[in-house]
């Protein structure tokens, strides 16, 4: 059995942990129990730990690890550390407390990507240098698209720029309706996101993982799959998930047919709505370009769209490294980057002739 690590306090109790990180205002729902357990089902394990410093409490890290063949393991720390104050000191003493822990469970990397925007991210940049981190393969968005969740309904739709407004009303006038699916439906969210996907040329795993992946978020009462409908079509459908303070933007499909009436409009206002009835106070519309000044980038014209809604460009601090053999952490980047240009290659060829 690995020896404990000082200041790492192991947290076993799903009632327990997420009721401490619901009370943190940049809580993530990657680091909850039913995430946790949902990435059970695919090959990983959780560890969960209370990490403390020389002030006293630092804030909570839940650690995903998967063996790779039989030789090594990876770690990775989803959309964490979650940091109580989001400081120099406190992200420095957060990561002297985890990086004993690779060493001894002989880790071939242990990856991080705080909920660190903006100012933060330059202050955040140097103390992860300073400590032999470095910039990794990212998992998530390393930027995205925020607004407030506060105020009342006319408030948010006074904060949205007025074409985007104008879309929201005009697929109410047109009679679009939307309404939550219920897991005898997930079939029918998809079959749209595969065609989604093929369309817009992007990676689609089995139907059994997103069934069970939005399955589990509805069950753990996290998450809502919400259709978009005209004369009893889906025209498109929307992901979103609230965890502790904030809502997600997760998954979204939309079909060729219907386009004009505007669905995807209608949707986010009413995945917004979903999370402020819930008491959330942001809504997060998961994942912006790296440069919001770039119009070839791929994905200006979906900044564009989520920019409509009043939120505010992030900065993130993205995915670092920490790697206790900086030889075989290099040979494993290369040999890895090599494995996922072919997979993708031949998962894209599969996906075209299915």
């Amino acid at each position: 059995m690995t020896e404990p690590v000082a200041g790492l306090e192991a947290i076993t109790d799903d009632s327990r942990w997420d009721g401490l990180l619901a009370e943190m205002p940049n809580a993530h729902f990657l680091q909850s129990s039913a995430w946790l357990r949902f990435k059970a089902a695919y090959g990983w394990t959780a560890q969960r730990y209370r990490i403390t410093g020389s002030a006293g409490e630092l804030g909570y890290a839940a650690v995903l690890t998967r063996r790779l063949g039989r030789t090594f393991t990876v770690a990775y720390v989803p959309r964490g550390p979650l940091l109580l104050q989001p400081r120099p000191d406190s992200l420095v003493e957060s990561l002297a407390r985890l990086e004993p822990l690779a060493r001894r469970q002989h880790w071939l990397m242990l990856k991080v990507d705080p909920e660190l925007w903006d100012a933060d991210v330059h202050w955040a940049r140097a103390s992860l240098q300073a400590r032999d981190w470095r910039p990794g393969e990212a998992v998530q968005f390393r930027n995205t698209v925020q607004l407030p969740l506060t105020g009342t309904e006319d408030d948010l739709l006074a904060a949205m720029k007025p074409k985007t407004r104008y879309n929201v009303r005009l697929a109410m006038r047109r009679g679009v309706s939307v309404r939550p699916l219920d897991a005898g439906e997930l079939h029918l969210a998809f079959d749209l996101y595969r065609q989604t996907a093929l369309r817009d040329g992007f990676i689609v795993r089995p139907r059994s993982y997103y069934e069970h992946l939005w399955r589990s978020l509805m069950d753990a009462g996290m998450g809502v799959v919400l259709a978009a409908e005209l004369d009893g079509q889906l025209l498109a459908l929307l992901v979103a998930v609230a965890y502790g303070h904030n809502c997600w933007y997760f998954h979204g499909a939309s079909g060729e047919e219907g386009r004009s009436h505007m669905p995807t409009y209608l949707l986010q206002w009413e995945a917004m709505r979903w999370g402020r009835a819930r008491g959330c106070s942001t809504y997060d519309l998961w994942g912006a370009p790296e440069s919001p000044d770039d119009p070839d980038d791929a994905m200006a014209g979906v900044l564009r769209f989520k920019l409509g809604f009043g939120g505010q460009f992030r900065d993130g601090l993205g995915a670092w490294d920490y790697a206790p053999s900086p030889l075989l952490y290099r040979l494993y980047g290369l040999v890895s980057k090599a494995a996922l240009t072919l997979g993708r290659a031949h998962r894209l060829r599969t996906q075209q002739r299915e």
